[in-house]
């Protein structure tokens, strides 16, 4: 059944991406509108060979549409009270840590389900990328052989913080290699050639906000609110792409023989035990549906547990391709 939809933030690096793959999909639209700020408001973007022409987002009501995407980080709070208010739309956030009430958080591969009893009105937040990286890889090994310490350490690319982080990363890589300095820039600190270690604000905690962020939602998703947890971010400078490494203790030995067969039947995940490269952001991840993971491996002391290095492409499998999978399986 068609039916009206929303994109809020057309012009960030997400609603981009949630368009294209939009465009490409079969998800039943009736009509497409789009909302942006009003300093850009008026462009004209194309939707199935049709021209999109983008509207104000203080012009938006929600009335009329049964579905809404939020790819927006940065909506005021006018407009993040309309969303909450509307009641004739199911709203889809990729950044869900805004509203009062915390939304309905969901991974279609992991808890999918919940979406079967979804009424007009309800707000469903996106993870976060990282968060979707690790939960995809750990979940099934979870099942397998009981998670019970986990560190991750989250490896975030300029793309994380938007289109000014990878501006920032390319302006200040283009100054440095034709022999210019650079000012401390979007990052107030340089990123091009560099590690910063933080993303996002650093909150009383000590805990940034991405941290805060994957040990909030990673439990969720995993169906473990007593999991021990400790999660590190840095920012790296590259453009695209989450790399995730994880160690962990486990209930049960890991099984090495039978990983591969364990992996296979995950969604959302592509395990090559046997690869002679190991699979990098640039030349085998951007632009794939998967989450690839590398060389599980059992813990050196002998004890039960793991290691492994998991990456994704934030913009798509971390992020809009989610978004995306959630609708279909609305209208299914």
């Amino acid at each position: 059944m068609s039916m009206n939809v929303a994109l809020i933030g057309p012009n960030t690096l997400k609603g981009e991406k949630l368009l294209e793959l939009l465009d490409e999909s079969e998800l039943q639209v009736d009509s497409l509108t789009l909302y942006e700020e009003s300093d850009t408001a008026g462009r004209s973007l194309m939707f199935r060979g049709s021209a999109c022409r983008t509207k104000a987002l203080e012009t938006f009501t929600g009335e009329g549409l049964a579905l809404v995407f939020v790819a927006d980080p940065e909506l005021g709070e006018e407009t993040v009270q309309v969303l909450e208010a509307q009641t004739s739309a199911v709203v889809i956030d990729l950044f869900p840590q805004r509203y009062s009430k915390e939304p309905l958080l969901v991974l279609p591969a992991v808890n999918g389900e919940a979406l079967a009893s979804i009424d007009a009105g309800r707000i469903i937040g996106v993870p976060g990328s990282a968060t979707i990286t690790a939960a995809l890889a750990l979940l099934p090994l979870h099942h397998a052989y009981q998670i019970l310490k986990l560190n991750l350490t989250v490896l975030c690319a300029a793309s994380e913080a938007g289109r000014k982080g990878v501006e920032a990363l390319a302006s200040e890589t283009a100054k440095l290699l034709n022999g210019r300095e650079v000012d401390s820039g979007y990052f107030a600190r340089q990123i091009a050639f560099n590690l910063i270690p933080d993303v996002g604000e650093v909150l009383a905690s000590g805990y940034s906000t991405l941290e805060a962020q994957v040990m909030h939602q990673l439990p969720q998703l995993l169906g473990d609110e007593e999991l021990e947890l400790e999660v590190s971010a840095v920012r790296v400078p590259v453009f695209y792409g989450d790399m995730v490494v994880a160690q962990a203790e486990t209930r049960q030995p890991l099984k090495v023989e039978e990983l591969q067969l364990l992996m296979d039947k995950a969604a959302g995940v592509r395990f090559d035990q046997g690869a002679k490269k190991p699979a990098s952001l640039v030349n085998d991840v951007i632009g794939q549906d998967v989450v690839i993971v590398n060389r599980i491996r059992p813990d050196v002391t002998g004890e039960s547990g793991f290691a492994l290095q998991a990456l994704s492409d934030d913009l798509g499998r971390g992020s809009a391709l989610v978004a995306l999978e959630i609708a279909l399986a609305l209208q299914a």
